[in-house]
């Protein structure tokens, strides 16, 4: 279920501020699951920064859904001009941003569910957090073949990926970011993360490249929205939750 809520509120609610409305303080004293309503890849990478210095999430995880319009995220120590066509970039459009998280880099779009996990940095626990949509996925589709990596990637058919990780270590908190590949355009995921420049020389971080699939291609059934109901079901069961997704507004 969906309950719009604004980002000022959810906050102050995370903050042991004021609580503006009596029925979330039951969901929010173990844990929140959000779902941003902005498609602006700044805006959404703002909100992560925000919760991970902010909030204080002892006891209280929140799980973070979000989606972008076409955009390349390169990873906390990479050289864009090695890991994207940033002219191809320019005349479509596409936005570059740099997340504070290591890894590499990733394109976004409305095909794309992107998730973030935040506990405190005792409880962060990568591996966990994919085997809970590994379980996600394989309760909607139970002949999905999705695995773990030790790489902490998922892979479809023990081949192609399907989702890509990153983290940020704090001093008291932490998250774990992934995406999810659902219906992505694949052409133009391909075109845009190929630098056409050869032969620099860096000290930065190089992407792996991997072979990729959408869930959408395996089953027309799973939707994004279909997955990410899934996937706050059992996150919800996992923490003994409510399993209601609060919009927010970035902006």
């Amino acid at each position: 279920m969906l309950i719009p809520f604004s980002m000022k509120n959810c906050f102050q609610l995370l903050c042991n501020c004021q609580v503006p409305a009596a029925g979330f303080k039951k969901t929010v004293k173990n844990g929140l699951i959000l779902q941003s309503i902005s498609n602006d890849v700044y805006q959404n990478l703002a909100v992560e920064d925000w919760i991970h210095d902010h909030m204080n999430l002892e006891g209280k995880p929140i799980l973070f859904f979000w989606q972008n319009s076409p955009s390349v995220v390169i990873g906390r120590h990479q050289n864009p001009w090695q890991e994207c066509n940033l002219n191809l970039m320019r005349e479509e459009g596409i936005k570059l941003a740099r997340r504070r998280s290591g890894g590499g880099t990733v394109y976004h779009d409305m095909g794309n569910i992107n998730l973030t996990f935040f506990t405190t940095k005792k409880k962060y626990d990568r591996m966990e957090n994919l085997k809970l949509i590994v379980r996600a996925l394989n309760a909607v589709q139970p002949q999905l073949d999705v695995q773990a990596t030790k790489r902490f990637d998922l892979l479809l058919d023990g081949q192609f990926k399907i989702s890509g990780t990153a983290s940020k270590i704090g001093r008291t908190t932490a998250y774990h970011h992934c995406t999810l590949l659902c219906s992505t355009d694949g052409t133009f995921l391909s075109s845009l993360l190929k630098s056409p420049y050869q032969g620099i020389r860096s000290n930065a971080t190089a992407s792996i490249p991997s072979l990729v699939k959408n869930l959408l291609e395996k089953d027309p059934t799973l939707t994004c929205e279909v997955l990410m109901n899934a996937v706050a079901t059992e996150y919800a069961a996992y923490h003994q939750i409510d399993n209601h997704i609060h919009l927010i507004n970035p902006t």
